[in-house]
């Protein structure tokens, strides 16, 4: 009974141990001898980490069938292992296997991928595929100050904090066409629509659109991207804003851990009702950002600075200013159904006008902090759950504001 005892016991260390030597093996570039010994560990196929070793030994000797087998093992026992998922699409893109790799990649793309990997596969997508994306949202959710301005407007805003219910509709398209015949180059295009219904103050409720086209150049190293865009804004019950841009940037891999981005900024912006006409100015920015990928998970950091000339600065107080951004957050995989994210920005903004009184330039420092909750329901179908605080602290009292966000929204990717 003992001895019996002693070899139950002794089982689950041996198979462990046949892993790790695999392992061990592997980090010693002694590839032949890891896929002899998974051919031979045949209690263990249930095991994905065996089959990972085994494929990317398999890679490594330049053996891609066998390679292409172990990674499909991999998904077969761990179907969220989005590593392996781009591993895969590589393989069938290479191999000429393009329904199985535009099929691979659209459906990797329903899964939280990382930086790297996103970036992996959009580079696949421009190599091998003409590649279409597309997804729609509908949120709910509440605002308890829906009299601020979104985003960089700016307007004037007077009068005291309302809150409403309110309910948003989101829709993004994506086309990336690799042109064949110039190696690495690309087009892409983009087109957004967003619009958002609010049930006690209809006046704030937003439409904005927006499309761009650019052209860009990808390798092993680096992704650059050129893109022209259109954007439009109704608000405040009329046609607010359009604007023209042009926004430069650069993906580059700083290590297999760390991703580096530098952008750039150029927006002429237009007021279109006769009211807001001496508004119009131009946008001029840099930025530079910073991703840190361990395991399923990332955190980054960005910062961006920006100055915004106006055409009537003369006429209309606060619309010179200076703005420097600074932006942080992680993405964090809970469990495997469950991934966790927390984002913090920081925004501060020097006016060139003195506020009438005292005689003091003005100057905002702008507070957000963001905690997002979701899983997959689905392939195609993600939940998430949403909230978000935001402070602005300014010496123009009429400036100073808090608002409190909380949305619960449903995302479904074609």
């Amino acid at each position: 009974m003992k001895k019996t005892a002693t070899l139950l016991l002794m089982v689950p260390i041996t198979l462990l141990a046949g892993v790790a030597d695999m392992q061990t093996l592997y980090e010693q570039k002694k590839y032949e001898q890891v896929i002899t010994e998974a051919q031979n560990s045949t209690s263990e196929y249930g095991n994905p980490k065996l089959h990972l070793l085994w494929a990317k030994s398999a890679e490594a000797l330049g053996k891609d069938e066998m390679a292409m087998s172990a990674y499909e093992r991999v998904l077969m026992l761990d179907p969220d292992d989005t590593e392996v998922r781009v591993h895969l699409v590589k393989f069938y893109a290479d191999s000429d296997r393009d329904e199985l790799a535009d099929e691979m990649s659209k459906s990797t793309e329903n899964y939280q991928l990382t930086p790297a990997q996103r970036m992996s596969l959009d580079t696949l997508d421009k190599d091998d595929l003409q590649q279409f994306k597309a997804s729609a949202s509908i949120a709910m959710g509440y605002d308890s100050n829906i009299n601020v301005s979104p985003d960089d407007l700016n307007l004037p805003e007077f009068g005291e904090e309302i809150d409403t219910m309110f309910t948003q509709f989101q829709t993004s398209l994506s086309y990336i066409h690799d042109l064949d015949e110039k190696g690495g180059w690309y087009l892409r295009s983009d087109a957004d629509i967003f619009y958002q219904n609010n049930a006690d103050a209809s006046y704030y409720n937003l439409f904005a659109g927006s499309a761009n086209i650019g052209l860009g150049y990808s390798n092993d190293l680096y992704d650059a991207l050129l893109p022209v865009s259109y954007s439009r804004i109704h608000y405040l019950d009329r046609d607010l804003l359009e604007s023209v841009s042009v926004d430069p940037r650069i993906n580059f891999t700083l290590s297999k851990s760390f991703i580096g981005n530098i952008n750039a900024r150029y927006t002429q912006r237009s007021y279109l009702d006769e009211a807001d006409k001496n508004r119009d100015d131009t946008v001029t920015g840099v930025g530079l950002g910073l991703y840190w990928l361990f395991e399923k998970n990332f955190a980054y950091i960005s910062t961006n600075y920006d100055n915004y000339s106006a055409k009537y600065s003369d006429s209309l107080q606060f619309t010179d200013k200076e703005t420097t951004r600074v932006a942080m957050g992680i993405n964090y995989n809970v469990e495997e159904w469950f991934i966790a994210r927390f984002d913090y920005r920081y925004r501060y903004a020097k006016y060139d006008d003195s506020i009438e009184g005292s005689g003091d330039k003005r100057s905002d420092d702008y507070h957000q902090a963001e905690f997002k909750v979701s899983r997959m329901l689905t392939d195609t179908m993600e939940a998430s759950l949403l909230y978000r605080y935001s402070n602005n602290n300014s010496n123009y009292e009429l400036a100073e504001y808090n608002k409190d966000i909380v949305m619960l929204s449903i995302k479904y990717n074609f």
